[in-house]
């Protein structure tokens, strides 16, 4: 069997130690987390490695419009 990369563990550990601090909670075993401000969300998403690595994805979340999904009304790649 094939080694497992450690980069979604080390993501996560890093996650949880500096964003759940600040309010924010992990949306199940994804890699989202969310920050609820009552009328918007704050959204942090972390990206699958393409290559080495990780990206990252932080938006606001408008709740005044009807959607069935997290979407990214206002972001930053």
């Amino acid at each position: 069997m094939a080694d497992r990369s450690p980069v979604p563990r080390i993501i996560t550990a890093a996650a949880r130690e500096s964003l759940k601090p600040l309010g924010l909670a992990r949306r199940g075993r994804s890699r989202l987390w969310i920050d609820d401000h009552g009328w918007w969300l704050g959204v942090v998403e972390f990206t699958p490695p393409r290559t080495a690595g990780s990206g990252l994805h932080v938006g606001a979340m408008w709740l005044w419009h009807d959607v069935d999904h997290l979407a990214f009304h206002v972001d930053a790649v």
